[in-house]
């Protein structure tokens, strides 16, 4: 019988891994070969849905977010390594583990109902019962845990890559997913058991409806994406929701008022009211997040009193909360609007060369100057960028809710939880290097792609 070299490569792959297997279930705790039964299907799996997603005129991003997925598995190993290693196992993702297996061993024996396990409530509430949903499903194995939550993770950037293709013309496509998935702050931090990994996934999710619906044509599909997306994020981190909703409400008011293409005329005037209504659900949704937000940074406080000194005080005890441990610095001061660019830039560009104290700042430093060193190589795109911001909804959505992030994070005053938080918003500054270069000068309008006309992505591919 003949074999072809794949499938002797496969059929020995195979064996091997059945024998480490074997091996792993004789030798070593529940911890670690449960981690060998479900990276093979996340990896098989992953692989299945990236090519699901990039299918069609973004076939060419399969491989690279092959790559990322794997990246990513390797992130979830070295956080892994580092939490239970280096740091003794003194983490949240200890206290989510110990709850969960809990919950989900007393779901298996009948002492609980599968309720217990079903996510409700909010911030560390919700991880810890999304956590026992996981563990009651494929174990309580701490690492085959983090390598799912990195999984994740890895589609929530999967959703912002697909967004910005959908959204952006002239996207350099291949660059901005090598970003998205193989930056190591993005690989390293959403990569385990805990809310970074939640939060990338339903704010990608997010992201991606917020890019149909501002794009035209999908005002109702987008809107419920979007739902579904900063609902779930809402649970979690309602402020981070809230950035989001606040950042989407420029972009609507850019896609309301957009210069159409003489080809595109048709419908305008009911695509504009379906604009006008989602702008409400938008500023409602906000108002909504809003109350919630309070409540969920000043559980004691009273939400019918919230004034300029209340919200003052929940940022002073942020800047408390955060400088309690190391890698703590002073964060800049904010006594109004006029200190509100300085804060938030100050905030996206740490941590500097300058600041570092460790390894782990050290990699997140060089990381930011060899992006913002890339961002200055490409000067053309960002050139484009103000253009874009009057023309384009998405980018004024993504350019808005990075400066409203960095804002949202000023009062931070710990390099290490700001880098791990910071990584949220990285999918959306990214875009600053890939964004459509400045048309040459001399160029003619009729040989311009219009801001708004239908994206032909197999035109979009470059570098």
């Amino acid at each position: 019988m003949n074999f072809r070299p794949t499938e002797l490569v496969l059929a020995v792959g195979a064996v091997a891994y059945l024998i480490a297997l074997s091996f792993a279930m004789a030798n070593v705790s529940f911890d670690v070969w449960g981690a060998l039964v479900t990276a093979p299907l996340l990896i098989v799996i992953g692989m299945l849905l990236v090519r699901r997603l990039f299918r069609g005129d973004l076939q060419h991003l399969q491989r690279i977010m092959w790559l990322g997925l794997l990246a990513k598995l390797v992130g979830c190993l070295l956080r892994y390594w580092i939490a239970f290693d280096t740091y003794g196992g003194s983490t949240d993702a200890v206290t989510y583990h110990n709850f969960a297996r809990q919950v989900a061993g007393e779901v298996w024996s009948g002492e609980a109902s599968l309720s217990a396990v079903l996510p409700s409530g909010t911030g560390t509430a919700f991880i810890e019962r999304f956590t026992a949903l996981v563990y009651t499903t494929m174990g309580s194995s701490k690492l085959a845990a983090y390598l799912f939550f990195g999984w994740l993770s890895f589609f929530g950037a999967a959703f912002f890559v697909r967004a910005a293709c959908h959204a952006i013309p002239g996207l350099a496509q291949r660059r901005y997913a090598g970003w998205c998935v193989l930056m190591p702050s993005l690989v390293y931090w959403p990569s385990s058991i805990g809310k970074e990994a939640w939060m990338m996934l339903t704010l990608g999710i997010g992201t991606f409806g917020i890019a149909r619906l501002v794009s035209g044509g999908a005002l109702f599909k987008g809107l419920l994406i979007t739902a579904i997306g900063l609902g779930g994020a809402a649970f979690v981190r309602p402020h981070i929701a809230g950035v989001w909703l606040a950042g989407l409400l420029p972009a609507l008011l850019v896609a309301l008022f957009r210069r159409r293409s003489p080809d595109r005329t048709r419908g305008v005037g009911l695509q504009r009211f379906g604009l006008v209504l989602v702008i409400g659900v938008a500023v409602v949704a906000l108002g909504s997040v809003a109350a919630t937000t309070v409540r969920y940074l000043n559980p004691d406080g009273d939400e019918a009193k919230v004034d300029s000194s209340s919200i003052t005080d929940i940022l002073n005890e942020t800047t408390r909360r955060t400088s309690e441990s190391g890698s703590t610095y002073t964060p800049p001061a904010i006594s109004g609007p006029q200190d509100w660019p300085f804060a938030s830039i100050r905030t996206l560009v740490r941590p500097l060369l300058t600041e570092v104290s460790g390894f782990a700042q050290l990699i997140s430093a060089l990381e930011m100057t060899i992006f913002f060193a890339c961002v200055l190589i490409a000067y053309r795109r960002l050139l484009h960028l103000p253009r874009l911001l009057m023309t384009n909804p998405y980018v004024a959505f993504a350019m808005s809710t990075v400066f409203l992030g960095g804002l949202a994070y000023a009062s931070f005053a710990n390099l290490g939880v700001l880098t791990r938080q910071k990584s949220l918003l990285l999918p959306l500054l990214v875009l600053l290097p890939c964004l459509p270069p400045l048309p040459a000068r001399g160029t003619s309008a009729a040989t311009r792609r219009t801001d708004d006309q239908p994206l032909a992505l197999s035109s979009s591919r470059a570098n």
